[in-house]
């Protein structure tokens, strides 16, 4: 889909002007409708840049007030409002509505053939929505598959204007917690679950529109993935984390009750290696699950002891748990407690007792029974280095392998 932002450089609308709704002109327009029908509000349905003459107000311009209040709501993309023998000038009340809702008002003179901006407008459309289909195929084969012929994508990207002989990094912007939103949002068939995901991708479309960056993403599952150009640093500061950072806040002011998180996979040069970046990423989203104190944005370079754990196997790990917390595990279930948790957090407040006592709600005596009971259990003393890593690598292994179950897949 293209912005409102974009069609003010079509050759067409090079004397299309904007009087209203200045900051919501990276709204994204589905479709072109013209209408002239004295209420036009059943015949759309969103998305659309609505274009009208005012013929079909039959003299009353107030009436153009109530368009505009239905048409924000139906949440359409923008208007064009043919200047001429019918509307001389969009109202100052209108104009104010539209500001106070960030919604586009253009006047288009009445010389320029509608027709012609129609025409324009629709080409462009479909030939975003052709290069949109194709940068998903050519994510996928990137991303998703082994890379056979890198040369063929880089020539397909450079034919809209991408160049991927830079260095990149591969960036997924997830939803946590989805099904518990769409619950609460009484989200429940299919038609809602796509529209709530076209919205989901509109949010970062448009905060890459609006900075002008050319950015290769896709929607994928519940993800959007992005392929970000990775630029030098500036101050020790990744942009693409600064780019991240903007889309968070958009997700904040569009979908304020969507939690969402970032993962960002390692900086490659070579395109055989895009693949392994975007494993990272997947890794680093899963590394966000065990957090208990989240915080929005994780890069893999950033995960250190993680990213050896990440890379032994699964069966590996497992042995290591069974061998370390599974004694705990054990004693939880025959007396209804919760030691490992305990144990966990005791480590994520980097042992200290009276923050972690806070946290689980318990009495200090109550917190330093169960530390001495885990001693007794495991074998382990907390007072001793070696003895404390290993039990806090045991608490981290389980936390993995817990979250494997729910982890996003790796496309192989």
């Amino acid at each position: 889909m293209i912005s409102c932002h974009e069609i003010i450089n079509l050759p067409s609308l090079r004397k299309l002007t904007i009087v209203a709704g200045r900051s919501g002109l990276d709204r994204l327009v589905r479709w072109v409708h013209f209408l002239d029908l004295p209420d036009v509000i059943p015949w759309v349905q969103g998305g659309e840049l609505l274009i009208i003459t005012g013929i079909g107000l039959n003299g009353d311009i107030s009436k153009l007030n109530d368009i505009v209040r239905g048409i924000i709501k139906k949440k359409l993309a923008g208007l064009i409002v043919n200047i001429g023998p019918y509307i001389k000038e969009v109202p100052q009340e209108v104009i104010a509505l539209a500001d106070q809702a960030d919604f586009p008002i253009f006047e288009l003179p009445w010389e320029v053939k509608i027709i012609e901006v129609t025409r324009e407008l629709c080409s462009h459309i479909v030939m975003k929505q052709t290069e949109e289909r194709s940068v998903k195929d050519f994510l996928e084969q990137l991303l998703l598959f082994p890379l056979a012929d890198p040369e063929i994508l880089i020539q397909r990207a450079a034919y809209y204007d991408y160049d991927l002989t830079k260095p990149h990094q591969v960036a997924i912007v997830s939803p946590t917690c989805l099904s518990e939103f769409l619950k609460a949002k009484k989200i429940k068939d299919e038609k809602s679950l796509v529209s709530f995901k076209m919205r989901f991708e509109q949010v970062v479309r448009q905060v890459l529109t609006r900075r002008g960056q050319k950015i290769l993403h896709m929607l994928w599952g519940d993800d959007v993935v992005l392929l970000m150009p990775y630029e030098n640093e500036q101050a020790g500061v990744n942009p693409n984390i600064i780019i991240l950072e903007e889309v968070l806040e958009k997700f904040l002011i569009d979908i304020p009750d969507l939690a969402v998180t970032a993962g960002l996979g390692g900086r490659f040069e070579s395109l055989q290696s895009a693949r392994k970046s975007y494993l990272q990423a997947i890794k680093v989203l899963r590394f966000a699950e065990l957090k208990t104190a989240s915080k929005s944005i994780y890069a893999y370079e950033q995960l250190g002891i993680y990213k050896l754990l990440f890379e032994i196997e699964p069966e590996k790990l497992a042995m290591y748990y069974q061998e370390v917390i599974e004694p705990l595990n054990v004693y939880d279930c025959k007396h209804h407690m919760d030691m490992v948790s305990s144990l966990f957090v005791y480590f994520e407040e980097n042992c200290n007792a009276a923050k972690t006592a806070k946290r689980l709600f318990v009495h200090r005596n109550t917190l330093d029974y169960r530390l001495k009971k885990i001693e007794e259990i495991t074998g382990r003393s907390l007072d001793d280095p070696y003895d404390r890593l290993t039990l806090q690598l045991g608490v981290i292994v389980g936390k993995q392998l817990t979250s494997e179950t729910g982890a996003h897949e790796l496309r192989r």
